[in-house]
C-alpha cells in the first residue's frame, strides 16, 4: 500500500497548555504502515492512541473519553463497520471517520447509517485527511456546546422547579396556618360560651354548694376539655408545619385525611360542592412526608372541585392491597398517565389514595402536557399552571406511582399509591 509524503508536512510544537487542550483521535488499522502515518500526521494536534484491532479499539473506548476515529473497514477480527456500531453504543458523541481501499455503495451506506461522519479512500493524502478530521472535531465541539448547553437548562430548570416547590409549600403552611385557625375557633366559641354562663352565675351568688357546685364544675371541666382540644389541633397541625421534605416517617393516613377535611371545609374552592372522605376501616402508617402528602392531596382536590362550574361530589378513598399492584391491569391509553413506576418498591402492603371528580375532565389535545410546569388549563385567570407538576415531584419525592385518567364531560380521578405498614400496636 502507498504511504502518504510525510517529509513536506511540518507542524509547529505546542505548548504544555495546549496540550491540555488536545482532543484524544483513535486510530484502528491493522496496517501498520498505515497507523503509524496517522499517528505523525495528528501527533501534534492531538493526543493519538493507535491500535491495531477493532477488540483493543472498543476495550479503549470504554475506558477513555475519545473525540475523533479513524477506523479502517476491513481488518482481521471484528470489521470497522461492527467497531463503528460499538464505538457509537459506548460514546454516542463520538465522530468517526471510515477508511477503505475497498469502496462500496452498501458499505458506504452502512457507515452513514451507523453515524459515520465522513468515508475516505486509502490511499489517502494528507490535506483530505485533515480536513476530515478537522471538520470531525468542529461537529464534536458543536455536539458538546449542545449537550453542555442542554445540562446548564436542565440545571436551571430543576432550581426554578425547586423554588416553585418552595413557594408551594409555603403556600400549605399559610393553609395550615388557616386550617389552625378555623379549627380552633369552634372549641374556642365553646369556651367563651362557658365562660359567660359561669360569670353569670357567680354574679347571682358569692356561694356555690350543692347542684349549683355541680353544675359549676361541669362547665369548668367542659371548658377544660375544649382547652384540650385546642392544644390537640395545634399540635396536630405543628406537626405538619414542622415536617421536612427528606423526612419520610411512618404517618396515618386516616389522621391525615381528618386533616385534609378540616383544611378543605372553608376553601373558596369548595363553595357549593360536596367532599366525600373515605378513610380505611383499619388505620395504616405509610412511610411518606406528611407535609407532601397533604400537598399533594389538597392541589388534586382544590383542582377537582374547579374542574367544573357546578356543584358536585368530590371523592378522596383510601384503599388497602395486600398484594403488590398489578400495573399491567390499570388501564391504559391516550386519556392515561402512569408515572414514577421506576421509583416506586411494589411490595405489600400497598396504600392507595384515589381522588376523583364529575367534572369536565381535561381536554384530549391537552392531556399530554398536564404535568409540564405553567401549563394550565384554566386560562389566564385560572392558576399558575404549577399544580400538577409540583404533584408528580411530590410524589416522586416520596417514591410513589402516580396514574391518572380523565375522559372529557365524564370527570378525572387520580390514584396515589405508597408502601404501607401495619399501626404499631
Amino acid at each position: 500500500m502507498r504511504l502518504p509524503e510525510l517529509e513536506s508536512v511540518s507542524v509547529p510544537s505546542g505548548t504544555k497548555d495546549d496540550e491540555k487542550t488536545k482532543k484524544t483521535l483513535l486510530v484502528v488499522d491493522d496496517e501498520e504502515g498505515p497507523r503509524q502515518s496517522l499517528r505523525m500526521v495528528f501527533r501534534n494536534d492531538y493526543h493519538v492512541h493507535a491500535v491495531d484491532s477493532g477488540e483493543k479499539a472498543i476495550e479503549y473506548v470504554r475506558n477513555h473519553p475519545i473525540h475523533v476515529a479513524i477506523l479502517d473497514i476491513r481488518m482481521a477480527g471484528q470489521s470497522g463497520i461492527e467497531v463503528l456500531r460499538q464505538i457509537k453504543a459506548i460514546s454516542p458523541s463520538a465522530e468517526v471517520i471510515m477508511l477503505t481501499a475497498y469502496e462500496t455503495l452498501e458499505t458506504a451506506r452502512q457507515a452513514i447509517r451507523l453515524g459515520a461522519c465522513d468515508y475516505l479512500n486509502k490511499p489517502f493524502d494528507i490535506a483530505t485527511i485533515r480536513e476530515s478530521v478537522k471538520r470531525a472535531s468542529r461537529l464534536r465541539g458543536i455536539s458538546d456546546n449542545i449537550t453542555s448547553t442542554f445540562a446548564r437548562f436542565n440545571k436551571l430548570t430543576n432550581e426554578l422547579q425547586d423554588a416553585n416547590l418552595r413557594e408551594e409549600m409555603a403556600r400549605t403552611a399559610n393553609e395550615i396556618y388557616a386550617g389552625v385557625l378555623h379549627d380552633i375557633n369552634n372549641p374556642l366559641t365553646i369556651i367563651s360560651g362557658f365562660v359567660e354562663m359561669l360569670e353569670m352565675q357567680l354574679s347571682r351568688s358569692t356561694v356555690l354548694s350543692g347542684s349549683s357546685l355541680e353544675e359549676a364544675r361541669g362547665k369548668l371541666n367542659i371548658i377544660s376539655k375544649q382547652v384540650s382540644t385546642c392544644g390537640a389541633i395545634t399540635s396536630r397541625y405543628l406537626k405538619l408545619l414542622n415536617s421536612t421534605s427528606a423526612e419520610h416517617q411512618a404517618i396515618s393516613i386516616n389522621l391525615l385525611l381528618s386533616d385534609l377535611i378540616s383544611l378543605l371545609k372553608s376553601h373558596p374552592s369548595v363553595k357549593s360542592s360536596k367532599l366525600v372522605v373515605k378513610p380505611l376501616d383499619s388505620d395504616l402508617l405509610a412511610a411518606v412526608n406528611c407535609t407532601e402528602l397533604i400537598q399533594v392531596l389538597i392541589n388534586l382536590s382544590v383542582n377537582a372541585f374547579q374542574s367544573s362550574n357546578q356543584p358536585q361530589t368530590v371523592e378522596v378513598v383510601a384503599t388497602r392491597h395486600d398484594r403488590p399492584i398489578e400495573l399491567g391491569l390499570l388501564p391504559t391509553g391516550p386519556d392515561t398517565h402512569l408515572l414514577h413506576h421506576e421509583v416506586f418498591e411494589n411490595k405489600a402492603p400497598i396504600l392507595s389514595i384515589t381522588v376523583t371528580d364529575q367534572g369536565n375532565g381535561i381536554p384530549s389535545d391537552l392531556f399530554q402536557r398536564v404535568f409540564e410546569p405553567y401549563f394550565t388549563t384554566k386560562g389566564t385567570q385560572g392558576g399558575t399552571g404549577l399544580g400538577l407538576s409540583i404533584v408528580s415531584r411530590l410524589m416522586k419525592n416520596s417514591q410513589g406511582l402516580l396514574w391518572l385518567q380523565s375522559r372529557p364531560d365524564e370527570g378525572t380521578e387520580f390514584r396515589l399509591f405508597f408502601p404501607a405498614a401495619e399501626p404499631e400496636s
